[in-house]
């Protein structure tokens, strides 16, 4: 392996967050000062501006809204805010086994809201009085209902073939875009695969680490996916941070990755489609928290390229600029940046790519020159 990965554009344009900080503080204002129903049409406005005009009751009072396989229910009345969200249909067979997963997750994985069954069939709850209705907390348990119904959705129907309560809403990728993304992730599992054999020889366990991680994370940032092959990604990027020997992680990696390269084009479509979100798991993005996450990368590749050593610096900045993406909602200047740094980048030799890439995270590092946007290092 002599030259760096070909790089692909996300399927989604724009990773950008909706969420809008002032408008949450002024949400904040409206809770201390009594004024409840307000202080939640601020918060929903927050998240995102047109929540309350697509998914309000003529009253203002009652949403429903999307998000992946759910519709969160919020209601406020005189008293109380009630939060709901359909969820899954008890089956008939494997009825203990659910059972205990749903008691495990309300124990251990779910913090204020809870799942409750109702005849056969689960719902997201939580409600409170107004008076503890605080913005910061109802977001959290917003983001919870959202990121556990997301995460055991498919989790829950490959194990024990439930059935949605609700269905919801997909739009699938065009033809065009699956087509696109089956290229990237041939070519993506291809390079990886290469390179995994050229440093297997000299057990060069760290570089292949660095390798595995950063394609799982690649094509997470370029096909976006949903249903099993997002399953798939999240447990292979979880794994490759388990407490077991390295090479146990690279060999399981390597395993995970060849059955992701043998799915079909039509296997792959089947994870392909647009949903709403309501709620991200992801954060937005803060410059200042990405510079303290770079910092020890930063420091090890100044090191590598005063040394010469181009590999070690393209494959430390390649994996750091995915994992940021898989991490945070980009905006978009820095998303323009990375974006150009990688297609200059793309397929090239270590001692070509590894400038470009070192220029730009050194960029990030100092930050930008007297004003909010940051200026392209290696703008054409």
């Amino acid at each position: 392996m002599k030259q760096t990965f070909t790089f692909y554009p996300s399927v989604i344009a724009s990773t950008a967050s909706t969420a809008n900080a002032e408008i949450f503080d002024l949400s904040i204002e409206a809770f201390e000062q009594g004024e409840y129903l307000k202080s939640l049409h601020l918060l929903l406005d927050s998240i995102n501006k047109d929540l309350r005009t697509s998914y309000s009751n003529p009253q203002g009072n009652e949403f429903h809204i999307p998000h992946g396989p759910l519709f969160i229910r919020l209601k406020e009345d005189e008293e109380q805010l009630h939060i709901t969200a359909p969820f899954l249909i008890l089956p008939e067979k494997n009825q203990i086994a659910m059972l205990r997963q749903v008691s495990s997750l309300n124990f251990n994985d779910l913090d204020l809201a809870h799942l409750v069954l109702k005849g056969n069939q689960f719902y997201f709850e939580y409600h409170c009085p107004l008076s503890f209705s605080h913005p910061r907390k109802i977001h959290y348990v917003l983001k919870e209902i959202c990121t556990i119904g997301n995460k055991y959705d498919y989790e829950f129907q490959d194990l024990f073939a439930v059935q949605r309560i609700n269905r919801p809403f997909f739009t699938p990728y065009t033809p065009e875009e699956v087509e696109y993304v089956y290229e990237a992730i041939q070519q993506s599992c291809k390079e990886c695969l290469q390179g995994l054999r050229y440093f297997e020889s000299s057990r060069k366990f760290g570089d292949m680490w660095d390798i595995l991680s950063a394609t799982f994370l690649k094509i997470m940032y370029v096909a976006h996916p949903q249903g099993s092959l997002r399953d798939t990604l999240e447990k292979a990027i979880r794994d490759m941070n388990r407490n077991i020997p390295l090479a146990a992680i690279v060999t399981n990696g390597r395993q995970t990755l060849e059955e992701i390269q043998a799915l079909s084009p039509e296997e792959l479509a089947k994870s392909l489609y647009f949903t709403a979100t309501f709620i991200s798991d992801k954060q937005r993005s803060n410059m200042q928290k990405i510079r303290e996450d770079y910092e020890k990368c930063y420091k090890q590749v100044s090191a590598c390229l005063e040394a010469g050593d181009y590999r070690t610096v393209c494959l430390r900045i390649t994996h750091k600029f995915y994992e940021t993406y898989y991490q945070n909602h980009m905006q978009e200047d820095l998303n323009c940046i990375l974006v150009k740094a990688l297609t200059q980048a793309s397929a090239c030799s270590w001692s070509k790519a590894a400038p470009i890439l070192y220029q730009t995270l050194e960029a990030i590092m100092q930050g930008p020159q007297k004003n909010t946007k940051f200026q392209n290092p290696i703008a054409a």
